[in-house]
């Protein structure tokens, strides 16, 4: 138990430290720094720590480009579960190895 309450606590950390990086990145450049891109025509889908960027390219000579941001909790927390599971396995690993 001690050790999957370990593993959440990591997780939730690289999460929010992930997230707030996006966040920032995406103020600067409009565009995710650490995510997984989705192309297609004339659109692009960016998803990275629960936060979702949708970039909508024109395709008229007199209109503009659509940026969204916004946050998914199920994206959340799906990196959040991926991550624990990561974190837990590598804290099992090195008790196993600490146990020889």
């Amino acid at each position: 138990m001690k050790k999957i309450t370990l593993s959440l606590i990591i997780s939730l950390a690289v999460n929010l430290v992930g997230a707030l990086i996006n966040y920032i990145y995406y103020q600067f450049n409009r565009h995710l720094f650490l995510c997984f891109r989705s192309f297609g025509g004339e659109i692009t889908v960016e998803s990275g720590f629960g936060l979702i960027a949708v970039h909508i390219y024109a395709m008229e000579p007199n209109s503009s480009d659509s940026l969204h941001l916004r946050f998914e909790p199920l994206a959340f927390i799906v990196w959040l579960l991926a991550i624990a599971l990561i974190v837990f396995l590598i804290l099992f690993l090195i008790g196993k190895i600490r146990k020889k």
